[in-house]
This record gives C-alpha cells, sequence and structure tokens, in this order.
C-alpha cells in the first residue's frame, strides 16, 4: 500500500504550532495545566526556556502537545451528542483559544488529506485519525472546545525522552540537536497504542450522531 509523505508545508506548520505552544506555556496558567504528570524538575525546566530555546525545540518533527489521541474515554465523552458544549469558553485566552483553534484545523485537514502524515506527527492510531476525518471542521472544534479542556504535554510518561528533549534537544550544535528529536520521533512511533477495538467500537457509533445535527440542524436519530 501506498502512503504519501509529508510535505515541507506540514512540518513547517508543526514548528509554528510548537512554537506558539511553547511560548504560551511559558506564562499561561491553564495552559500549564497541561504538563500534569511531568517531573517537576522537567516542568520547570520547559517553563523557562529561552526564547532561542524555544525557537530550537520547536523544531522536533511532532507536535509537543496532544489532544489525548489515545485516550478513548476522553474522546468518546467528547464526541457523545449528550455531551454539553459551549463553543466561545470564557476560561479561554484569545492566544491559547488562537491555538486550539489553529491546531485542530491542522490535524482536521491532515485526517482528510493525508492521515499517514497525521499519524507521523501525532503518533495516533488510524482508528482515530478515522475517526477525526469523519468531523466536520465546526463539530470537531465544537467538541472539543467544549470540553473545557486544553491540550496535554505528549506521552508524558516517556519521561527519559522529554530529559533528552529539554537537553540535548535544545543544542546550539545542530546534529546533536537533530539526533535528539529524532530519536524522541522514534520513540513516540513505536510506543504501543493503549487503546482497545471494543472502546473504540462505542466510539465510533457516537462519533456519527454530532455529524447529523450539524448538517440539518435536526436531533440526531437512532438507527435500528
Amino acid at each position: 500500500m501506498a502512503f504519501s509523505g509529508p510535505e515541507l508545508s506540514d512540518y513547517e506548520n508543526v514548528v509554528s504550532l510548537n512554537e506558539a505552544w511553547l511560548g504560551l506555556v511559558q506564562g499561561d496558567t491553564r495552559l500549564r495545566s497541561g504538563l500534569a504528570g511531568l517531573p517537576e524538575v522537567l516542568i520547570r525546566r520547559l517553563t523557562n526556556l529561552t526564547r532561542q530555546q524555544i525557537v530550537r525545540l520547536a523544531e522536533t518533527p511532532f507536535l509537543l502537545f496532544s489532544f489525548r489521541e489515545r485516550d478513548d474515554r476522553y474522546w468518546t465523552r467528547v464526541l457523545s451528542p449528550r455531551h454539553e458544549r459551549d463553543l466561545f469558553s470564557a476560561h479561554d485566552t484569545d492566544a491559547v483559544d488562537t491555538l486550539v483553534s489553529a491546531s485542530l484545523g491542522f490535524i482536521w485537514q491532515l485526517a482528510r488529506r493525508n492521515p499517514y502524515t497525521l499519524r507521523l506527527i501525532c503518533g495516533a492510531t488510524l482508528y482515530w485519525t478515522e475517526c477525526i476525518a469523519e468531523q466536520t471542521f465546526l463539530g470537531l472544534l465544537e467538541a472539543v472546545r467544549g470540553s473545557g479542556e486544553v491540550p496535554v504535554i505528549r506521552f508524558v510518561n516517556q519521561r527519559e525522552m522529554w530529559r533528552k528533549l529539554l537537553d540535548s534537544g535544545v543544542s546550539p550544535a545542530e546534529i546533536t540537536r537533530q539526533a535528539a528529536q529524532l530519536s524522541a520521533l522514534q520513540a513516540i512511533l513505536t510506543d504501543p497504542p493503549e487503546s482497545t477495538a471494543e472502546s473504540w467500537s462505542l466510539a465510533a457509533r457516537l462519533v456519527k450522531a454530532p455529524q447529523m445535527c450539524v448538517a440539518d440542524g435536526n436531533e440526531p436519530t437512532q438507527s435500528s
């Protein structure tokens, strides 16, 4: 089976989004809540990067933050038609709101245009990618924004990976920096997903109901 590889513009968007997230997490308290689970020493390191270090770390060839792509329970709840949604949350700052919207737009269009590339930059499962592609962009944005949660740091349990990224990954030496970042990419691509077919089967049934609401404005119907 042939796959369409990532385009230069895809990586340019990854760098841009990484840089925005790294910059915002330096001072946005709510966005910092997405670092929970990372050792305190690494949190201090991540939230005290210099501007030049942010630029260097942003070059990592995958999104450093996550929308919980492997958390089945989260996505089952978020995509459920019974989940209460509020597109315009009073808790969001303009900058965080822009980051979330831009990231979801990038993810959504990749899910439809080049799912293989999306899996590379998110370490996501094929089924999650297919679920995202089935949504309208507005429906996806409403679902995630309505959850009231912020993006979280990717693979928070990969502590050695983050130690390397926050050390060698911000090195002034390009070859050292690239080696650390590519090593991190390999780590997320070989990390086995925890999702199960049973839990995703439930998510799949819930995914389709919001689409009907967006398309015709009617209440979702149950198929027999």
